[in-house]
């Protein structure tokens, strides 16, 4: 047997799901199952105790989708990532989620993997949370009252990607003015696993930036701001110089602790080229 004995859960209603979520002991969360039973298999294989209950959310049908209403594009947990990939998103800085969800691993996985999984999975090498912080998304959680919790992505890290709610769904907000750019370092040419990721949003007002928010996942801790960068930005403009000058203003901490000079230096190189698209961009 591949896996332990267990439960299978099958909601039909994000109500239904919200529910069983706070009812269960000793459970998980199926979405797409990439994260999930690869570490039930894991686990087996090492003797280790696994989950009694397992809640999948493959028969949700209103945790699917992708919609615009007015300027606010909404991504259900259930999307996958090559759903993602192919939905007709907005003018401007949100398409950069079709470049992210590119980037995800391969085309069978992609078809597996899910927008919520990404995002809310233990693993903190996952990208789609460092660009998500950046690009200012709401994430939604539905309790088994009906209630439902709307917080920033960021307060969602810091508190260690944990939630006593079930999470639905993102929201973005569009904005004619933002400019962004992504960058991603994967750990070796045989393993598609970020060994890095950042992201930088700014609105430009001529050449001035403003609103910047600079995610980074570094792989070892949840994705977080680099406030030190972003203040820096946001008192500067555009110019030939301005990636280089960026660097003298990084928060340390994010790129140098527990990693090597070459992941160091990948970090800075990345992030100089990301200020430069945005510089030129104009």
């Amino acid at each position: 047997m591949l896996i332990n004995p267990l439960t299978l859960h099958l909601p039909k209603t994000s109500k239904e799901a919200a529910k069983l979520y706070k009812e269960l002991e000793d459970s998980k969360v199926l979405a797409g199952g990439t994260f999930l039973l690869n570490s039930m298999k894991l686990l087996k294989h090492k003797g280790t105790k696994t989950v009694r209950n397992v809640l999948s959310l493959a028969k949700v049908e209103d945790l699917k989708g992708v919609s615009l209403q007015g300027d606010t594009l909404t991504i259900k947990a259930m999307t996958r990532i090559s759903e993602l990939k192919d939905a007709v998103l907005p003018e401007g800085h949100l398409r950069i989620l079709h470049t992210v969800c590119k980037n995800i691993s391969t085309q069978p996985i992609r078809n597996m993997a899910t927008v919520g999984g990404n995002l809310t999975c233990r693993y903190t090498w996952t990208e789609m949370g460092a660009v998500m912080l950046t690009l200012g998304a709401k994430m939604h959680f539905l309790g088994p009252d009906g209630k439902e919790d709307v917080i920033d992505t960021e307060d969602f890290y810091k508190n260690a990607a944990r939630s006593e709610k079930l999470f639905t769904h993102v929201t973005l907000k569009t904005n004619p003015i933002s400019r962004v750019a992504y960058r991603r370092v994967k750990k070796s040419i045989h393993m598609d696993i970020p060994m890095l990721a950042l992201c930088i949003k700014t609105d430009l007002n001529g050449k001035k930036w403003n609103n910047t928010r600079v995610g980074i996942n570094n792989g070892v801790a949840f994705a977080q701001r680099d406030s030190s960068l972003e203040e820096f930005l946001n008192k500067s403009s555009s110019s030939s110089d301005l990636g280089i000058e960026a660097l003298q203003h990084l928060t340390a901490a994010i790129y140098d602790t527990r990693t090597t000079e070459y992941k160091q230096h990948m970090f800075r190189v990345s992030l100089k080229s990301a200020i430069e698209e945005i510089s030129n961009k104009l």
